[in-house]
């Protein structure tokens, strides 16, 4: 076989290899990118109503695309509306998100539920239908889950969960 004819099939493999590495970069990955996540995270005191008991949180403002959200006794729609978030936007923070009862809202489906404190100033649990950005399924990039942080009471049990991590 000539020189010649050896080069040239190796150019033709490295340009294939090539482009073949092109068109992995640049194809999209499995999950979405959530274009408006969670933000400003920010030490907030908060209390547990049912001990008293004070503790420092990290909470974040998450978009909401509505005002007027519904929040609820826990993660499920059958717990009952505690509450309301009046304002949409980035006016309202949330402490943690856990996963809970699938929520269907339009062409919206999650099953993330993120906590907050009602405007009326009870705690309760918000779909993350109601979030900006993500998709359907997906919990929000810049939100914690509860297993992300340190335990802030004594992790005996002796305290009641705070009712942003139940």
């Amino acid at each position: 076989m000539s020189t010649h004819r050896i080069r040239k099939g190796l150019t033709a493999a490295v340009t294939g290899l090539a482009a073949l590495a092109a068109v992995l970069v640049s194809a999209p990955g499995a999950a979405a990118y959530d274009g408006s996540p969670c933000h400003s995270p920010t030490q907030r005191s908060l209390t547990n109503p049912y001990n008293g008991h004070t503790s420092t949180e990290t909470v974040s403002y998450c978009p909401l695309w509505r005002g007027n959200v519904p929040v609820y006794a826990t993660r499920d729609l059958n717990s009952g509306i505690v509450g309301y978030l009046v304002y949409g936007g980035s006016s309202n923070w949330f402490v943690f998100e856990k996963q809970g009862a699938t929520v269907n809202l339009g062409g919206a489906v999650n099953n993330w539920w993120a906590s907050t404190l009602a405007d009326n100033g009870k705690w309760g649990w918000v779909p993350e239908v109601y979030f900006s950005g993500g998709d359907n399924y997906e919990d929000d990039r810049g939100l914690y889950m509860p297993g992300d942080v340190a335990c802030v009471w004594p992790c005996s049990g002796q305290f009641p969960t705070a009712p942003w991590r139940a």
